[in-house]
């Protein structure tokens, strides 16, 4: 009955975003990725001699934290055939130019008959679902075709639905996985309390992913010039109330240093509203200056970022991060910002977020809730020896937990799933 119920939730759920798309861009991109993928996978045959290796991911976040396994499994075998599918279509569009990914895809809604379709096309050798990822659907197929399926960096709490008195159906997509490397010990726990034991304790790939980009980090023209060999206070990921938060800020108090503002979803409204909202016109966008960078006024203080894929590369030039999301459904990644070892800013919605509240309790993180709670923050900071302490304890957090990849490839190579000898 459940599993009529769950089908039922998805046709829905795609039902609602066909009205959707008839004024709604992002739901629109679903909807005809979807469709033109359809027709374009009948001319495309995957090379039958070379293992392949499926990666599901929600969106961008959720791929730059499975992409370390992926780096690991292209140097380890590099004659594996990397597939990597989005649900959203922010993650499909921003990775399209990645030249790890051999194959990138939408993932088709999880009916009775797409997973198995599906399948057929990709014919995978191993499969990797990344944080939380759980479709019924997929997992059952892969389980029926007995296709080794693992599920990284997974965080699990007590108040989730598989572990209500009616979450049955749900643990049963938790033992669909062939194997669930998870961040903490307390999520490994709380499985092996409902049976199931086929769980490892990893830690997060993030840090492996911070650190790699950190490691092979490269210099912006553009940045570089509007800052003239200063550092920034970096806004990251911001959403509306973000934004609000920092303009009634900037109503009240004068920032001595210049902002790096990079919103969360590139909208021309948001971005336009940004830049004239900026006193004194003393604001310019990314796009806008891009063939004449030596141009860029010295007189500027506010750089607006409206272009994806540079955020976790531009908290290198600040002294301060703040990271949005905490006035909304909850932060976006902290890690990106901690590794260049200065303190990290976000709202009042973290505590779902492990190194969040983690960074907190060693104040290397601070939380603020108003204006005032901002301009106390940004006070302490501005003494460069708070600063530097606050970001070095965030810059040895994530050395500490960085090592999830060499778990999960100790597991892989022990396993021999891409052995084809």
């Amino acid at each position: 009955m459940i599993r009529w119920l769950y089908y039922l939730g998805i046709r829905i759920y795609v039902m609602g975003i066909r009205l959707a798309a008839r004024w709604m861009p992002k739901a629109k991109h679903w909807l005809e990725g979807r469709k033109q993928q359809s027709l374009r996978l009948k001319a495309f045959a995957i090379p039958a001699n070379r293992p392949r290796v499926w990666m599901h991911c929600a969106s961008t976040g959720e791929y730059e934290q499975g992409r370390p396994v992926l780096q690991a499994i292209r140097n380890q075998y590099p004659e594996a055939f990397l597939i990597v599918s989005f649900f959203s279509p922010s993650g499909y569009q921003a990775r399209q130019s990645d030249p790890l990914i051999d194959l990138i895809l939408y993932l088709p809604p999880d009916l009775p008959g797409q997973a198995n379709r599906f399948l057929d096309f990709l014919q995978p050798q191993l499969v990797i679902f990344v944080k939380y990822e759980f479709w019924f659907g997929y997992l059952n197929t892969l389980w029926q075709r007995q296709i080794p399926c693992i599920l990284i960096s997974a965080r699990f709490q007590k108040n989730q639905l598989f572990f209500k008195p009616y979450g049955g159906f749900f643990r049963k997509l938790l033992g669909g996985f062939t194997h669930i490397f998870v961040q903490d010990e307390a999520s490994q726990l709380l499985l092996q309390a409902y049976g199931i034991t086929r769980v490892s304790v990893s830690g997060d790939t993030r840090c492996d992913r911070v650190i790699e980009i950190a490691t092979h980090w490269k210099p912006d023209t553009l940045v570089a010039a509007f800052l003239r060999g200063r550092k920034a206070v970096v806004i990251g990921s911001s959403w509306p109330e973000d934004d609000k938060l920092w303009l009634a800020y900037l109503q009240q108090h004068r920032l001595k240093t210049p902002v790096i503002w990079v919103p969360h979803e590139i909208q021309e409204q948001q971005v336009e509203h940004l830049r004239q909202a900026w006193p004194n016109g003393k604001a310019i966008r990314y796009s806008a200056w891009e063939s004449r960078v030596e141009q860029i006024p010295e007189y500027v203080d506010l750089l607006i970022v409206d272009r994806i894929g540079l955020l976790s590369r531009l908290y290198a030039y600040g002294w301060m991060a703040y990271v949005g999301g905490g006035f909304g459904a909850g932060i976006h990644n902290v890690l990106e910002a901690a590794v260049y070892g200065i303190p990290v800013v976000f709202g009042p919605k973290y505590t779902r977020f492990q190194e969040a509240v983690d960074l907190v309790s060693m104040q290397a993180a601070f939380v603020v809730k108003h204006v005032d709670m901002l301009h106390q923050v940004i006070c302490r900071l501005s003494r460069s020896s708070e600063a530097q302490a606050s970001g070095a304890i965030a810059r040895g957090y994530v050395e500490t937990h960085a090592g999830a990849t060499r778990v999960i490839m100790a597991y892989l190579e022990e396993k021999r799933f891409l052995t084809t000898a």
